[in-house]
């Protein structure tokens, strides 16, 4: 079978590229191979976790004809609150400063996998994968676990952070542990929420709460791994008296705590973003921390650019990838840079280093220009 352009990776990003290339590009041919079948319960990229949408990618997702599907499910962030515990230095955000009605949205990842496969309509190859990849002027030919041969003029790597694909292709990354997991639960609280999402940073790590519908709280809490076990044997009642302690009591008491969930946290880089008649996009490009929030939103934005980077006659012409690499890498750069900076400087103790991040915290909140730019990055209004 022939194909203009095959996306590796069902998920997040690459199901949201195929919605957008059948789209943009009606007469372009599009496939998706993806590992897991999608009725599937446990396909890890829609499971039970939210994501923060900045105000740029709710944008994004209204240009490419999704969101009137999924704001329903959405909760607006109306307000930001980053501070370290027990410190004295803190900064707000807020919707009105910046004349939006919200800084961003918190939605359920299911959510978005529910739309994208309702409205997809392009060729599936599920479950299934790519297991040879030969190289061609004009396309790539490609052999698919169950036997199936492919051709296609662009492949599209969306298959995440430890993508088999990107090896398949020689491409190299980069992987930095954090020596930081990330457990996952949605959690109910004695005040409402009115729409503030909260950072704090621990002595163990960031913890986040982001305001979800019916006045619930999604948790991201950060913990070393030597503390990973005996967290999560904690019952309820502890888990919720340990979350007392790390954050407070801004919202009043703990109630309640769903099921919980935890991964390792590490940043990976692929070393470059295109080979021949190839490219990576999304966590397969860049896997971060999840500190600010950034992971799916900087995916959306490689999607947005490769939208508008494919013209012509080939998908996969050098030129159209060149352009479309050289646009991402200041965004990548900043990006990854500000989230990986934030991740190591407020996981260190020192009192140095705790007294800078208060008075620093403390500053942005005076300096309307530092603030303002620490804004734009969260609001993601920048393609790239």
């Amino acid at each position: 079978m022939k194909l203009d352009i095959l996306v590796v990776g069902g998920g997040m990003v690459g199901a949201t590229l195929a919605w957008g290339l059948g789209r943009r590009f009606p007469h372009w041919s599009v496939g998706v191979v993806e590992a897991v079948a999608q009725d599937d319960s446990h396909q890890p990229s829609f499971d039970d976790r939210v994501i923060a949408l900045s105000a740029g990618s709710v944008a994004g997702l209204e240009e490419l004809g999704l969101w009137g599907d999924l704001q329903h499910q959405a909760q607006p962030i109306s307000h930001i609150h980053v501070a370290e515990k027990g410190g004295f230095g803190r900064a707000q955000l807020h919707a009105e400063d910046y004349q939006v009605q919200a800084l961003g949205q918190v939605l359920p990842v299911a959510a978005i996998g529910q739309v994208l496969h309702r409205k997809l309509q392009c060729q599936w190859f599920c479950p299934d994968r790519i297991a040879e990849i030969e190289q061609g002027q004009d396309a790539l030919a490609v052999t698919l676990a169950s036997g199936q041969r492919l051709q296609t003029r662009l492949l599209v790597v969306a298959d995440g952070g430890n993508s088999p694909t990107r090896a398949l292709l020689g491409m190299g990354a980069s992987r930095q542990d954090y020596g930081q997991h990330a457990i996952i639960a949605n959690v109910r609280t004695q005040k409402p929420h009115q729409g503030w999402a909260f950072e704090r940073f621990t002595e163990t790590g960031p913890l986040a709460l982001l305001p979800m519908t019916r006045n619930r709280l999604n948790l991201v809490l950060c913990v070393r791994p030597e503390e990973v076990e005996a967290t999560l044997s904690l019952d309820d009642q502890g888990f919720l008296q340990l979350l007392q302690r790390r954050f407070g009591w801004r919202l009043g008491a703990f109630l309640e705590v769903g099921e919980r969930h935890c991964y390792p946290l590490s940043l990976i880089q692929a070393d470059s973003l295109r080979a021949n008649r190839a490219l990576v996009v999304g966590n397969a490009a860049h896997s971060l921390h999840p500190i600010a929030g950034q992971g799916f939103n900087l995916g959306l934005r490689d999607v947005l650019v490769l939208l508008d980077c494919l013209a012509g006659d080939d998908p996969g012409h050098w030129q159209g990838l060149a352009a479309w690499e050289g646009r991402r890498q200041g965004d990548l750069q900043r990006t990854i840079g500000t989230t990986d900076t934030l991740a190591r400087l407020f996981a260190n103790d020192h009192f140095p280093l705790y007294l800078g991040r208060n008075l620093g915290l403390g500053l942005l909140n005076h300096l309307p220009l530092a603030k303002h730019r620490l804004a734009w990055q969260m609001l993601g209004w920048e393609k790239g």
